[in-house]
């Protein structure tokens, strides 16, 4: 039985376009600096957990809740998936010296869905790259993802679809 690719290699082309199109990439996703985009975050919580009385939405949270949080990402995820291409990166190569970024793009959805699950022992790992839509979109450990952007106005659908999947989009400036 053959096993279902889930990542593909991109053309030199398209990588190299990916790249000048988001020159602050590899800074995004070791989580140094976002350069002069724009950023959003897409939540399950309709505001910003701010006050340490709200620390209990974050942790200790019972499996149905958390379920109930799943299920909306990942309806997202899909959404996502199911309006423009994606991609994501991968290192290559040993590390520190020939450490090398590879965007790679998603073929298969069940695959891809199966990567944007949450795990409850693990943080979540997705790094969505979006051209499309001029944006990236990053998983957080905490229920709330981040959409950085080169145009708000390119990446409205993506908010949109989070809005349909239940969640809200909490603005950080």
């Amino acid at each position: 039985m053959r096993k279902t690719k889930i990542l593909s290699k991109v053309s030199i082309d398209k990588e190299h376009s990916i790249k000048l199109q988001f020159p602050f990439l590899q800074n995004i996703k070791e989580n140094i600096d976002h350069g002069n985009m724009g950023r959003v975050a897409t939540s399950v919580f309709d505001h910003w957990i701010t006050c340490e009385s709200e620390y209990p939405l974050l942790d200790n949270i019972d499996a149905a809740e958390q379920e109930n949080r799943n299920k909306k990402f990942l309806s997202h995820w899909a959404a996502i998936f199911e309006a423009t291409e994606v991609f994501t990166v991968r290192y290559r190569g040993q590390w520190p010296q020939k450490e090398k970024l590879v965007i790679k793009q998603y073929t298969d959805k069940a695959c891809y869905l199966t990567q944007c699950k949450q795990k409850m022992l693990s943080t979540p790992f997705q790094f969505l790259i979006l051209p499309e839509f001029d944006s990236l979109y990053v998983a957080s450990w905490d229920d709330t993802h981040v959409l950085y952007f080169n145009d708000r106005l390119r990446a409205e659908p993506v908010l949109r679809l989070a809005e349909k999947s239940g969640l809200h989009v909490l603005e950080y400036d």
